[in-house]
């Protein structure tokens, strides 16, 4: 009878996770991860190089790959390679401080005895590099190395993108005995099929039954509202979190509102808002974008359109929801209405992304704002991306997003990918402003011969001017480039009528912001008059008009309420803003103040 091999190291520093795979199969079942299982076979399979490494972020499931084969061999479903093969997991942290070096040398030997059974997993293997460099002591990297190149040792490794490159691409010697496995973050409809085949096992350990609809929410919501985590494990975090509170309170059903309600403690995200689904958050788009928005209804309807047939599901799948370049003159609403749409479809605007394309101008910096963009909208999957300036931004930047916008995706210099099917990319540029200028008004001036015109006429006039437009775009950017957005959209300039209207958005924002401090504002119309006459500027938009609300309105109340609250007898509440003086000349000039400035008084409360 063959002597019993010995393994007090492999006992003591590791699991044998075939063993455990094969006292409770269930829990080890993987959903959806049958290819990756199947390439980490393949490579074990082999002859040299036979040491698998799983790369992927936190939370894609490179564990559960593990798990599942170890559910394989121990139901002896895998080839005669690994038959009777065993798992071990080695938590490089269960070594401690002391003799890490011995430690490991001491598994190494136990491995070998064992004539090839072992297995050995290490998840964060990254870490294995600086273990025990005190006193100048080798890392385990440097044992491992030559074990691992002798076929002493057999090892699955698992880490992130980030640290691989950080820790294990550094040492040329240590790389080259792994094989690379990419374990990329499943799809929505992947990962609904994951936790549809995990449902049997947290309805039996809540005691409790999920519908159906509240497992499909744990993977739409996780995507929507928890962008800087991965699925299937955000997704799985949902289900479990709603079972354990249900379970908790005696409840018997889980529902979508559940899984809402785990949401709004984890993002305090009102259950109302995140409930709302894309139907009644685009519901009178056009309206809501319009009260924040002023004069720019062509553009308004332009953007609502394209959004709702991409909602509707009539856009190319392929490709983002749907993308525009944002043209017109400085301060005319482009960023304006890009921030109103992200707080319609998102409720705030956290899901903007924005980058200031004067940043990527050198060629040089295309590997920065790749990095950049797809390290963000893996936080946000579902976003607005907006690109300012993208003129500014060099060609490689522009061919680059070639890509995003004809598939849908960017793939980095490893070969991964980024999804961009979920956001809205908006790129604004001041190119074609002269042009815009002109015929804006040219129009203006001629509008009653416009009257006079056929709708052909008319139509021909505007397919001219937008050809204009195009052309001077193809002096900067490349044809293909420019065809590959969806909506060129060409932004009004201000007129004296807009700006008033701006101008009471702007004071309602400033009343609602004195609130929040016990004041009120009150004015009449000749405020507004007074702004307009001297905020309104058609070649720069509303930005003249937020400079002088803020010397002419905000900085003046601003000291008014600091010297009430010096005061603490005050009950002062109310400040009325008056306009006195004159206008210059008696005439209405933009620019010009005349003799007229803002007076404010006290308000003693009823």
């Amino acid at each position: 009878m063959a002597r019993k091999i010995q393994t007090p190291s492999l006992s003591k520093y590791t699991i044998n996770l075939t063993a455990n795979a094969r006292n409770n199969p269930d829990d080890y079942k993987v959903i959806g991860r049958d290819k990756e299982i199947v390439q980490v076979i393949f490579n074990l399979s082999r002859k040299t190089k036979n040491n698998p490494i799983l790369l992927g972020e936190a939370g894609v499931g490179k564990t559960a790959i593990v798990d599942g084969l170890a559910r394989l061999i121990a139901l002896n479903q895998v080839g005669e390679k690994l038959k009777n093969k065993q798992i071990r997991v080695l938590q490089i942290a269960a070594l401690g401080q002391q003799d890490v070096v011995r430690k490991m040398l001491n598994i190494i030997k136990e491995c070998k005895q064992t004539k090839g059974r072992t297995i050995l997993f290490i998840d964060e293997i990254h870490t294995i590099m600086g273990a025990d460099t005190s006193n100048g002591a080798m890392d385990l990297g440097d044992v491992l190395k030559p074990a691992m190149a002798r076929g002493e040792i057999q090892l699955i490794g698992a880490t992130t993108f980030d640290e691989y490159d950080k820790f294990i691409e550094k040492d040329p010697a240590l790389e080259r005995r792994f094989q690379q496995i990419l374990v990329n973050e499943p799809s929505r409809d992947d990962a609904v099929k994951v936790l549809f085949g995990i449902r049997d096992n947290y309805e039996k350990f809540h005691h409790l039954v999920y519908t159906d609809e509240a497992v499909e929410a744990c993977v739409d919501l996780s995507l929507r509202y928890i962008g800087d985590r991965q699925l299937p494990d955000k997704a799985i975090d949902l289900l479990d979190q709603a079972g354990s509170i249900a379970a908790t309170k005696g409840q018997e059903i889980i529902d979508v509102k559940d899984i809402a309600l785990v949401l709004q403690d984890m993002k305090g995200i009102p259950v109302t808002n995140i409930l709302k689904n894309d139907s009644s958050r685009l519901k009178n788009l056009d309206k809501k974008l319009a009260k924040v928005v002023k004069g720019q209804a062509e553009a308004i309807k332009t953007v609502t359109d394209a959004v709702t047939i991409a909602k509707a599901g009539l856009q190319d799948p392929t490709k983002p929801i749907s993308s525009f370049l944002f043209l017109g003159t400085t301060g005319v609403g482009k960023t304006a209405l890009t921030l109103a749409m992200t707080e319609v479809m998102f409720d705030s605007t956290d899901n903007l992304i924005r980058i200031d394309m004067s940043e990527f101008s050198e060629r040089e910096s295309l590997d920065r704002f790749q990095d950049l963009l797809t390290m963000q909208v893996k936080r946000k999957p579902y976003c607005i991306i907006l690109l300012d300036e993208i003129e500014k931004a060099c060609t490689a930047v522009h061919d680059r997003l070639l890509q995003v916008l004809d598939a849908g995706i960017l793939r980095d210099k490893r070969g991964r990918s980024t999804s961009f099917k979920n956001t809205i990319i908006i790129m604004t540029t001041n190119l074609g402003a002269e042009l815009i200028v002109d015929n804006q008004i040219y129009e203006a001036n001629t509008a009653e011969k416009f009257l006079n015109l056929t709708p052909n006429e008319i139509a021909r006039k505007q397919d001219a001017f937008k050809k204009e437009v195009n052309m001077e775009l193809t002096n900067i950017f490349r044809p293909e480039f420019v065809n590959r957005i969806e909506h060129k959209v060409i932004f009004n300039m201000l007129t004296r009528d807009i700006i008033k209207q701006i101008a009471y958005n702007n004071l309602a924002t400033l009343s609602q912001r004195m609130a929040v401090h016990g004041f009120k504002l009150v004015y009449e119309d000749d405020l507004i008059d007074y702004l307009a006459d001297i905020g309104t500027d058609v070649l720069n938009g509303a930005r003249p008009l937020a400079r002088c609300i803020e010397e002419e309105v905000s900085a003046p109340i601003a000291m008014y309420i600091m010297k009430l609250s010096d005061d603490p007898t005050n009950n002062i509440h109310t400040l009325k803003a008056t306009v006195v003086g004159e206008k210059l000349g008696g005439q209405l000039q933009s620019h010009l103040k005349g003799s007229r400035k803002v007076r404010f008084t006290g308000i003693i409360d009823d």
